[in-house]
């Protein structure tokens, strides 16, 4: 029996932190956004516009591309263009695996291959081949389950003492549906040197418990001064139940970025009433990786 196959909405927003390519005529950046079989080849393109004025290096495009044929365990390739006289040159590319949006779709940033700061901002939709319709989405009953969530590294926080130094902490929260929920939250341990505008934890916490419908609420503090940098919310349908990498943008900081990955774990092991918060410490020299 044939897989049925099934049409993609891709919302390409916008992108930060690319690179000069045409110094003579100016950059044009455009992206293809294209679906990669199962055996590497590409069969199915879309392109957006090139952007030619304003700021070309932060470009924002803001155009939905629609992709036919698409079958689940197909990854979406997204290659950023600089589109020349004679021809386009290729500033990077980035990859979202089918299981971070299908079926219940995917709101988030991009890290982009072959440049280090720069990252690609795409919000990606399953739709129904037949009648044009979302694909309905099968939610199991809800039952308290367990998260994993490894806290990576933030981005472009603000000084928040400048006589002391930032001592940077993330604080994870479950904002239960029930008010009558006991508190459910982890912290991380404070970055007190280094370059704490751009703190790296690599900590890995599990979260529990945590119902199907409850968001993720990171927020950032500073531990000497006693403050709130930001918030950064993870809606549930972004990580449940394929699992959530990527990054969230922080609040009341334009340009700060946290970069997180959750996983749903299972159910839940107890009632709630001790929390578990299981660390695994991720070597910043050795990679920028978490391992379940």
């Amino acid at each position: 029996m044939a897989v049925p196959s099934n049409k993609l909405k891709v919302h390409i927003v916008r992108a930060e932190g690319l690179q000069h390519m045409n110094h003579l005529t100016g950059d044009h950046p455009y992206v293809a956004c294209e679906i990669k079989r199962a055996d590497g080849e590409v069969e199915t393109r879309a392109d957006t516009k090139p952007v030619t004025g304003g700021d070309t290096l932060n470009p924002v495009w803001d155009e939905t591309l629609e992709l036919e044929s698409w079958q689940p365990g197909e990854t979406l390739q997204f290659t950023i263009y600089d589109k020349g006289l004679v021809g386009s040159k290729t500033e990077g590319k980035a990859l979202l695996p089918s299981e971070f949006f299908h079926p219940h779709g995917f709101q988030g940033m991009l890290a982009i291959i072959g440049l280090p700061d720069a990252k690609l901002s795409v919000e990606v939709q399953v739709v129904g081949a037949q009648d044009g319709e979302q694909t309905p989405e099968q939610y199991p009953p809800a039952v308290s389950q367990r998260l994993g969530v490894s806290i990576l590294q933030a981005h472009g926080l603000n000084n928040m003492t400048h006589f002391t130094g930032d001592s940077p902490y993330i604080i994870c929260e479950v904002k239960h549906l029930d008010p009558a929920s006991k508190m459910t939250r982890v912290e991380t341990a404070s970055v007190t040197d280094g370059d704490t505008s751009n703190p790296f934890w690599g900590e890995t916490h599990i979260v529990e418990p945590w119902c199907e419908g409850e968001p993720l609420q990171f927020t950032v503090c500073e531990s000497v001064a006693s403050k709130k940098e930001g918030k950064a919310e993870l809606p549930s349908k972004l990580f449940f139940p394929h699992g959530y990498a990527g990054f969230v943008a922080i609040d009341g900081s334009p340009q700060a970025i946290l970069h997180i990955i959750v996983r749903p774990l299972g159910p839940a092991v107890g009632d709630g009433a001790s929390l578990k918060t299981n660390q695994v410490k991720v070597s910043q020299t050795k990679g920028k990786h978490c391992c379940w």
